[in-house]
């Protein structure tokens, strides 16, 4: 299982930065995003889908001070163009990565495989290459905040252990219930689903908190704050499960093409159990990483409001 540790170069929050460099007449971006970064109303959109997912902790969303905003134990954080910065970061947030909430996130169904021109290609590729030479850098500010996990021992402090189907998850105590749930989900699911009690029969271990930044870049892990899971099996059997792993390993520059069937995959029923629990699927990424659920009820928000038909 440590290879999979040492060969995760890059995450999610890299990967989706890069959606959002791109030429929008070069890449798909409608089957990414719900607005196009920088368009009327996604600061909007997004603040409060996130003053949604966390009514316990953001006290109010509003415009303020010219950006759209949340308050956190009396701190504003601005959108500041999809990056979440603290007042003192508002005029730098060209240093940062912007945030990827606003990505489209296929509820229920697995989406579409994506097709990219010559031009997407090969922008993509060389914004990989890049990124090896200049780490991206995203501020931390907003989640230390909203999880009170500044540091190493105050993120510990608030760590507990779920015990998911005989597996020890060590989580944030905010995720905990969240998990609890979908491990009951996926007892039930076990006991009357052979795909199901298989699958996790197939499991080495469920891995949870691990305090690091993203190998390869100037910020925190989400597993850094107990908010990720990874189901880690046995055997991958030959299948691919991690898209970095067909990009370098594996010499394919067109890893988003790997067909479903040739994927290591979760059962689509675990699947929505994490899904009816705020946890997002890493395996519905086009920068594929089968193993990892992440605590993101913002970006589910996001995406039912998009399910809801307008009204007449």
């Amino acid at each position: 299982m440590e290879n999979k540790m040492l060969h995760r170069f890059t995450s999610a929050g890299l990967v989706f930065a890069f959606l959002i460099s791109f030429s929008f007449c070069a890449w798909p971006h409608s089957m990414y995003f719900f607005l196009p970064p920088g368009s009327v109303g996604a600061g909007e959109q997004e603040m409060k889908a996130l003053a949604h997912a966390y009514p316990v902790r953001i006290s109010q969303v509003a415009m303020h001070d010219g950006d759209w905003a949340v308050e956190v134990d009396g701190e504003w954080f601005f959108w500041a163009h999809g990056r979440i910065l603290p007042e003192p970061q508002r005029t730098e947030w060209k240093r940062y990565l912007p945030r990827w909430d606003i990505y489209n996130y296929s509820i229920g169904t697995l989406p579409p495989i994506p097709q990219l021109d010559a031009q997407a290609e090969s922008e993509l590729n060389k914004m990989l290459k890049d990124a090896r030479l200049h780490p991206p850098r995203k501020s931390d500010d907003f989640l230390n905040r909203l999880f009170d996990a500044g540091s190493r021992r105050e993120t510990k402090s608030h760590l507990v252990t779920v015990d998911f189907l005989g597996f020890p998850v060590s989580v944030h105590q905010r995720i905990a219930g969240a998990l609890q749930s979908v491990a009951a989900e996926c007892l039930a699911l076990r006991q009357t689903d052979p795909q199901v009690a298989a699958f996790f029969k197939s499991l080495a271990h469920i891995e949870g908190y691990s305090y690091r930044d993203v190998t390869g870049t100037h910020y925190r892990s989400y597993h850094s704050y107990g908010l990720a899971v990874d189901l880690i099996p046995k055997s991958y059997g030959g299948k691919a499960a991690y898209w970095h792993w067909n990009w370098v390993m594996h010499k394919s520059s067109r890893w988003w093409t790997t067909p479903y069937t040739q994927r290591w995959m979760v059962p689509l029923s675990i699947v929505s159990a994490f899904e009816r629990n705020g946890f997002i699927w890493g395996g519905k990424w086009m920068f594929f990483d089968n193993m990892h659920f992440v605590y993101r009820p913002e970006i589910l928000s996001l995406a039912r409001e998009q399910m809801i038909p307008p009204s007449k």
